[in-house]
């Protein structure tokens, strides 16, 4: 996985919003691999920026974060998984890692066999019920987050839900179903700091990235930036330096 900052078309982002591109599982060339290009020092090192410029930067910084893909088909659960793990290193305090599926799982964050699951109660309720990953970092579940609520979420309820949370954790990474496919993204994110919304490279139609914006817009949604995933790097990192 990797990350490349970049200057996205104007047209798929309010003028306000910053700008992020991020590459979730894309393809090292040959000429990349000629050119002794480290793919995976290059995807460490823009997560951390991306980390930097969403969360930790700005006047206004943000600790509740939602994102969500363009296409329903689009797979963002690892890059999320991989966002929180940059987090936990360059900011101190706790991080969420939550999956605010309809009923899904973030299999990168099952997998982990970091994982350790708590019986005995040591922080708030809905820690408790999380699976610990790593000394600061908590997978949360679709199950765990909606606890007694079920499948019906109303304004009231997710308010409340986001306020507990800001209370156990400093931090949180919101993975939601595809904004284009569900309201349920712009419902999550117009209560959170705001939304950063994944692009897939040479799938994700333009109308449908512009037709998510505006609606996104439409829901007083802040998008935060725009994420470019599974983009391919034909050019060796020597020239991608110089540009």
């Amino acid at each position: 996985m990797s990350t490349f900052i970049h200057i996205m078309p104007q047209t798929l982002v309010p003028d306000t919003a910053e700008v992020l591109t991020a590459e979730a599982q894309p393809q090292e060339t040959t000429s990349a691999k000629a050119a002794g290009w480290d793919l995976e020092s290059f995807a460490e090192e823009q997560i951390r920026g991306l980390v930097r410029r969403v969360y930790l930067t700005g006047s206004k910084r943000c600790r509740q974060v939602v994102f969500s893909a363009v296409d329903r088909k689009t797979n963002i659960s690892l890059l999320c998984r991989r966002i929180a793990e940059a987090l936990t290193e360059e900011a101190s305090g706790t991080t969420c890692l939550l999956d605010a599926g309809l009923g899904g799982t973030n299999t990168a964050a099952q997998n982990s066999k970091s994982g350790v699951s708590s019986d005995q109660k040591r922080f708030g309720r809905l820690r408790d019920s999380s699976l610990q990953l790593s000394s600061s970092l908590w997978y949360m579940s679709t199950e765990v987050f909606r606890g007694e609520q079920g499948s019906g979420m109303s304004s009231a309820w997710l308010k409340s839900r986001l306020a507990e949370l800001r209370l156990e954790f400093d931090y949180l990474v919101i993975q939601t179903p595809a904004a284009g496919a569900t309201n349920e993204a712009a419902l999550l994110a117009r209560l959170c700091d705001g939304l950063v919304m994944i692009v897939e490279a040479n799938s994700t139609r333009r109308a449908s990235a512009e037709k998510v914006k505006d609606m996104l817009s439409a829901a007083h949604v802040r998008l935060l930036g725009t994420v470019l995933s599974e983009r391919t790097f034909p050019i060796p990192s020597a020239i991608y330096k110089r540009v």
